[in-house]
């Protein structure tokens, strides 16, 4: 199925806003599921981002996080510092193929982008294996987790994603880890294993030229549409700024 995917301006914005505009562009697409949308992003301050399903004390015990920005994400997973790294969001209409099935979309995203990494010197790929059976205690932060769809290299995680899905649209959105942050040393980046550049804009550029072609995806560079970004500013003032909606859990 070749759709049209609108490749949205890189952008900065502080932790609510890249949450709120993530959860405007999964609306969009379910309302009119005619085309895909990616854009990729950064962050205005390092920022704590939770999983939907944490608990807020997760990060209110461990000292390193004082100070840090925090905010809760409408996907699930452990919880991401992100610091020097580059975001992608990407949101197909729920009946693209790719849609239909969970693992499928991470596959073919992460797929994209360990190709991109190795094209550039990067011997990335899928972790693999298959999920452990039954219960288990993951740990707090999502790049120590381990999961068959990361993308490592030389076994440490430099990807991951996490999904929502609605009615209408699915919403798939992951960390590129570019360095070391000082916050997380123990979690080194694509520039720290590999010599290449660790400028986020140059990676968003690639990221914007790889996963539509390797999703069979029609690119189609657009703005923002005017309703979207409001629909944004609603959601980041209503939920992804409110205290309640960060301490729900």
């Amino acid at each position: 199925m070749n759709i049209p995917c609108q490749i949205l301006p890189h952008e900065s914005a502080d932790g609510p806003g890249n949450m709120a505009l993530d959860e405007a562009l999964l609306d969009a697409v379910a309302d009119d599921p005619r085309a895909a949308m990616l854009r990729t992003y950064q962050w205005s301050a390092p920022t704590l981002s939770l999983g939907y399903f944490q608990a807020v004390s997760g990060a209110e015990t461990d000292p390193r996080w004082r100070g840090v920005p925090l905010v809760r994400r409408p996907t699930g997973g452990g919880a991401i510092l992100h610091h020097h790294e580059v975001t992608y969001a990407l949101v197909v209409p729920r009946e693209h193929p790719l849609a239909r099935r969970g693992a499928a979309l991470y596959q073919a995203v992460h797929a994209a982008l360990a190709e991109l990494l190795r094209a550039h010197g990067v011997a990335a790929r899928p972790r693999g294996g298959f999920p452990e059976s039954g219960s288990r205690i993951h740990p707090f932060l999502c790049f120590t987790d381990q999961d068959p769809e990361d993308i490592i290299v030389d076994g440490v995680k430099i990807v991951g994603s996490a999904q929502r899905r609605s009615s209408g649209a699915v919403l798939q959105h992951g960390s590129l880890l570019l360095k070391r942050s000082d916050l997380t040393p123990e979690l080194p980046g694509a520039s720290d294993l590999a010599r290449i550049p660790s400028d986020v804009h140059t990676w968003a550029s690639l990221i914007h030229r790889q996963i539509p072609g390797s999703l069979g995806l029609l690119p189609e560079p657009r703005d923002v549409a005017p309703e979207i970004r409001e629909h944004a500013r609603r959601r980041a003032e209503e939920v992804y700024r409110n205290p309640a909606w960060t301490r729900k859990r």
